[in-house]
């Protein structure tokens, strides 16, 4: 998967090789025939870069914090039986769905003792943990998975990805959904990238946005998805295909950013001339630019089999965080995870402001409350309305993509009290 870092926004075990482990690849082909994209992708790129340098010169706070990811795994089965587990069952067990989660945090923590640890100087652990969500998006217990039942017995997940998220999501702003379904064989693999940027040079189009609103998350095949109890790719059995998908959702590249010799604009991956398709674990090298290097087979955004797989680099590190703090979408997600203090009275705090894409309200009162987001135009016209039941301070999305530029009013009411504040839109 390769996706474009527009920050600031692998079926079973004879699948052929000639078929892609992630649908990145794929979409970023289809981008790089459009001139202005291509443009954008690399003023946004520079700006990446640069900004790069600064975190590593200033030794950077977001280097410093563990961020703890909720996650939502949708299960898209058509066993009209509703059995769950068992031999090509999609409708996969709790138990192979918490043996992904384990692999994600081995993983991304890096942890000794596991398949995720690596002696490499370069080695990094991410700082990031993902645990199954414990509340849905109305407040109630959950165990953080959920089962959707359809009479479609296989997706592309490359030109079906929306399809597959109108069938179920939860609030992207909240949670990282993951999809598990049975693909028809294209990809093992898919991931939105955070598409949305506060950077100059990269503002996503109208279509990118739109399509983002509708799917923003992970898809995966059925049998490539955790490292038990089902049954299970030979060759990507370990897992690691979803790490790869998280990193692509996380604005990583592949390593060889789709193209031979790319540059992932990550200085501690050597560059290569195409991504490992070997079914072990043999050494490759690459001759780019003139210089013969070995590959580095073991990071997680090549293609290599998952038992090969155990590294992510300081830079890789260093892009995930910016990822996180300069997307908004991912701001947010982060940002709801805060536990605000309460307030005596209600109080808002609308950011970013101007914006030219999504806002958050930093809501904070007393107790739990029942909360309501208004948006009116200065002519009083009512704009845009969403309520949540029974909430306790919180950070709540204006949805101000779809508003044209201009002065707007939002106004907030938590159980009898009412806070407004004026936004502005800059389109």
């Amino acid at each position: 998967m390769k996706k474009i870092f527009v920050l600031i926004f692998l079926f079973v075990a004879t699948f052929s090789f000639a078929q892609e482990r992630c649908g990145f690849g794929l979409n970023e082909k289809n981008k790089a025939k459009n001139p202005v994209w291509l443009r954008q992708k690399a003023e946004f790129e520079f700006q990446l870069r640069e900004r790069q340098k600064e975190e590593k010169n200033a030794n950077s706070r977001i280097q410093a914090k563990v961020y703890k990811i909720p996650v939502v795994v949708h299960v898209i089965h058509n066993n009209s039986a509703s059995v769950i587990g068992g031999a090509n069952n999609v409708n996969i067990s709790d138990q192979q769905i918490n043996s992904q989660i384990q692999v994600l945090n081995d993983d991304y923590r890096r942890k000794s003792g596991t398949n995720g640890y690596n002696t490499n100087p370069v080695g990094a652990d991410m700082e990031i943990e993902f645990v199954l969500a414990t509340t849905d998006p109305n407040g109630n217990p959950s165990t953080g998975i959920t089962r959707t039942y359809t009479t479609q017995q296989s997706f592309d997940l490359f030109t079906e990805n929306q399809s597959i998220a109108n069938l179920i999501h939860w609030n992207y702003e909240r949670y990282l959904n993951i999809w598990v379904v049975r693909s028809n064989g294209r990809t093992i693999g898919y991931s939105a990238f955070p598409y949305d940027s506060q950077l100059q040079g990269l503002e996503a189009t109208a279509s990118d946005i739109a399509g983002q609103n509708i799917f923003d998350g992970v898809i995966i095949d059925y049998r490539n998805f955790g490292t038990c109890c089902g049954t299970l790719s030979q060759t990507y059995n370990l897992g690691r295909t979803t790490t790869h998908e998280v990193g692509h959702w996380l604005g990583l590249l592949h390593t060889t950013a789709d193209e031979p010799c790319g540059n992932d604009f990550c200085d501690d991956t050597p560059q290569i001339e195409a991504l490992n398709l070997n079914t072990t674990c043999v050494s490759v090298s690459s001759t780019c630019n003139g210089v013969k290097r070995t590959n580095m087979i073991e990071n997680y955004m090549d293609y290599s089999p998952d038992r090969c797989m155990n590294i992510f680099t300081n830079d890789q590190k260093t892009r995930t965080r910016l990822a996180l703090e300069l997307s908004l979408k991912r701001k947010r997600l982060l940002a709801s995870l805060e536990t605000l203090a309460e307030t005596n009275n209600l109080t808002i705090n609308v950011e970013p402001n101007p914006s030219k894409n999504n806002s958050f309200i930093k809501t904070q009162f007393t107790g739990q409350k029942d909360v309501s987001i208004v948006v009116y135009d200065f002519l009083g016209t009512l704009i845009y309305q969403e309520s949540f039941a029974n909430q306790k301070s919180n950070f709540f999305s204006i949805k101000n993509d779809y508003l044209k530029s201009g002065e707007y009013i939002v106004k907030v009411l938590a159980g009898s009290e009412i806070a407004t504040q004026k936004i502005v839109v800059q389109k």
